[in-house]
């Protein structure tokens, strides 16, 4: 073998001798990954549903702050109503602590008699139109306006209460107007050109810092502005602000609506009853009992209900119709289906709330703003309760703390405190008897908000009598 040919074989032998490892380990198979380990099983938080609404509890005290729009008692009674009826179970204490022609300044000036004293842990707070000054926009008039309102703000949080900022309300120009050809004293000092643009600022501003500090923010100056445009429209006289300043009633409904509506209150109190299954009644909801009657013809039942209508119409008929207050916050509707075609009466408690098709009743038979109603008549008492409170107890007691701001107001002028400080222990004695008395008529209001079991009665209506036909005319004598 020469050596081209040995050196030839020798490498090839090598390359057998490497190979031969790697070939054993393709034959010897590779044995099996483990499986990873399963990842621990972290069970996750129950996270309660939040409440509706502001998901006010038992014993909550819920304060209004503000100037003559909150002294007025108007959408705060209404607002005050709204919990009365809705949450019957929960007992709620309120407080209005508004007081006429005040700043943000004057709040503080009252804070710890007026709103701390009161222990609230919820407030509204509604400033502004007389911070404005009622004049055209100029900085250091907004700046005393700010730094005053974050005080404000700074002593609620201090207290830890939950805050609720509110924009201003409207200036309505075309009202002023009207009552300044009619009365050109009531212009002087105030030159009110764009004072509805000035609060639209402040209330953008509230805006923003109610979303920076964490607060709920509720826009009033969009709803009177919109609907009073809107209705203009038809009605070119039309205001919901006769003064230009302080809402009507109707205006103050649409306040309140806008708060309830704004902070995720609202939806029906009741729309349940019976339907047609294989030939029986059955119940809509647990909340049914006691059925019986003819398949498709009669049904009685017993409903449970846990509130009561917020009945507005009466009240205040045009804020009611702009908002459909009644049907987006207190809906009570009866439900049955499985009724043959025809006219039936609807029963409640042996008292007939009207006559409706097999269709309406399908649908649902909706009588909260029906004066027959039992559950609309005693949301009504409600209300008159109330009223009695606010007008002999709540207004003169918002009467009596501004009389306490004309006093300061004076003896801080004499730079002398000594007969505003003589006189605070009168007003506390007159404002302890008004609480005591608010406190009274809210214990009434109390046991008479219990919603009541319903007896539902669903029968055939009478048929409609036939209309008789127009006698006809004699025919005119003719002239001799």
């Amino acid at each position: 073998m020469n050596p081209t040919t040995r050196s030839l074989a020798t490498t090839l032998a090598v390359c057998a001798t490497l190979a031969l490892p790697a070939v054993a380990q393709e034959k010897k198979p590779a044995p099996a990954a483990k499986p990873p380990a399963p990842a621990p099983q972290v069970r996750k938080p129950v996270v309660p549903p939040k409440p509706p609404g502001l998901g006010l509890k038992d014993g909550d005290r819920f304060i209004f702050i503000g100037d003559s729009i909150t002294h007025q008692c108007l959408y705060t009674q209404f607002v005050e109503n709204f919990f009365f009826t809705r949450y019957p179970q929960t007992r709620i204490h309120f407080r209005n602590a508004g007081v006429s022609g005040d700043r943000a300044a004057d709040a503080l000036d009252r804070f710890d008699d007026d709103i701390a004293s009161f222990k609230p842990t919820v407030a509204t707070v509604l400033l502004g139109m007389n911070d404005g000054t009622y004049k055209n926009f100029d900085m250091p008039t907004f700046e005393t306006y700010s730094k005053d309102m974050l005080k404000l703000m700074d002593r609620l949080d201090a207290i830890k209460c939950r805050v609720i900022l509110m924009s201003p309300t409207m200036f309505d120009h075309q009202a002023w107007d009207a009552m300044i050809r009619q009365n050109p004293e009531k212009a002087k000092g105030r030159d009110v050109t764009n004072y509805n643009a000035v609060l639209a600022f402040y209330g953008k501003w509230a805006q923003e810092v109610a979303r920076k500090r964490g607060y709920q923010f509720v826009d009033m100056y969009g709803p009177l502005n919109t609907f009073t445009i809107e209705e203009r429209k038809t009605d070119p006289q039309f205001t919901l602000i006769p003064d230009a300043i302080h809402p009507a009633i109707d205006g103050q409904l649409v306040m309140a609506y806008s708060l309830l509506k704004q902070v995720g209150e609202g939806g029906g109190i009741l729309g349940t009853g019976a339907r047609l299954v294989d030939g029986q009644w059955k119940p809509s909801s647990p909340q049914v009992a006691d059925i019986s009657g003819q398949p498709g013809t009669t049904v009685s039942y017993t409903v449970k209900t846990k509130a009561l209508p917020w009945v507005v119409a009466d009240a205040a008929p045009i804020g009611a119709r702009f908002t459909h207050a009644g049907h987006t916050l207190g809906q009570e509707s009866h439900i049955v289906v499985g009724l043959k075609s025809g006219r039936y009466d609807l029963l409640l408690n042996g008292q007939k709330v009207g006559v409706f098709d097999e269709r309406m009743l399908a649908v649902h038979a909706e009588i909260e703003d029906n004066k027959e109603s039992p559950t609309h008549q005693q949301a009504r008492k409600i209300f008159e309760l109330n009223k009695k409170r606010n007008d002999e107890a709540i207004h003169p007691l918002r009467d009596l703390y501004s009389q306490r701001k004309g006093r300061l107001r004076n003896a801080r002028a004499k730079n002398d405190m000594k007969e505003f400080e003589a006189w605070l222990p009168e007003m506390r004695a007159k404002e302890a008897e008004l609480v005591k008395k608010a406190e009274a008529i809210e214990d009434e209001i109390y046991k008479a908000n219990q919603p009541p079991v319903l007896k539902v009665e669903v029968k055939p209506a009478p048929p409609v009598p036939a209309r008789k036909p127009a006698a006809k005319a004699a025919p005119a004598k003719k002239a001799a």
